[in-house]
């Protein structure tokens, strides 16, 4: 009897310690993991953009809110009909990036047919080790028709609706769809635009060729209808 209990203490103590050693070498290889992906980074680039049309300056006022690169939100009043920012990340553990234009409709605008459209948007583009570039977009639709206002409730119904986008980029520089607060604005309800539009979106407002496009747009099904 004594020798069973004691073979049945062995055998349990020989399983803790089969346990114990799986436990930390699956610990020791997820942070490696880990590690290795971050170290695959080497730049990453947020973009942030907006075009609006040229009657919404002369219905409502415009104001820009972003996440800087330290976390900060800022803001900035838009007095013309592009803006656009661009600044370095350097996370090591996953960083919300996001964007609001939050637009204010003026009192005594005067009578008239408006055309009100606004695209809005946040890019992360990050260049592998392997010289290799990856982007992530969110906002909403750059395709999307204006909207024609005329009266003033109209005209409020649509600055209510003032777009937002946001990312959570992780240190490998892969991102997710992330709702950023800005204190108004309403959760993100289009951030699943086509990337293709959104890449030629970046692309035209920063100016210059993204090469990424080319590739992401060959195979885009609404692109080639």
């Amino acid at each position: 009897m004594k020798k069973n209990i004691l073979w049945m203490l062995t055998g349990l103590a020989a399983i803790l310690i089969c346990g114990l050693t799986v436990t930390t070498l699956s610990a020791c290889s997820s942070d490696d993991d880990k590690n290795d992906k971050a170290d695959a980074t080497v730049e990453k680039e947020i973009m942030y953009a907006v075009q609006i049309s040229d009657d919404v300056l002369k219905v409502a006022n415009v104001e820009v809110n972003y996440v800087d690169q330290t976390g900060a939100k800022k803001k900035e009043a838009l007095s013309s009909t592009q803006w656009k920012k661009s600044q370095k990340l350097n996370n090591t553990s996953p960083f919300a990036q996001g964007i609001w234009v939050k637009i204010t409709p003026k009192t005594n605008v005067a009578s008239g047919t408006y055309q009100l459209k606004v695209t809005t948007g946040v890019a992360c583009k990050a260049t592998l080790a392997n010289g290799n570039t990856i982007m992530d977009f969110s906002g909403n639709d750059p395709e999307a028709a204006p909207v024609t206002a005329q009266t003033a409730e109209e005209i409020a119904d649509w600055c209510s609706k003032s777009p937002t986008g946001g990312l959570l980029v992780d240190p490998s520089g892969y991102c997710k769809q992330q709702h950023v607060d800005f204190g108004g604005n309403a959760r993100d309800t289009d951030l699943a635009i086509v990337d293709c539009y959104a890449c030629r979106f970046f692309e035209y407002i920063f100016g210059g060729d993204i090469s990424y496009c080319e590739e992401l747009c060959k195979d885009c099904f609404f692109c080639n209808l």
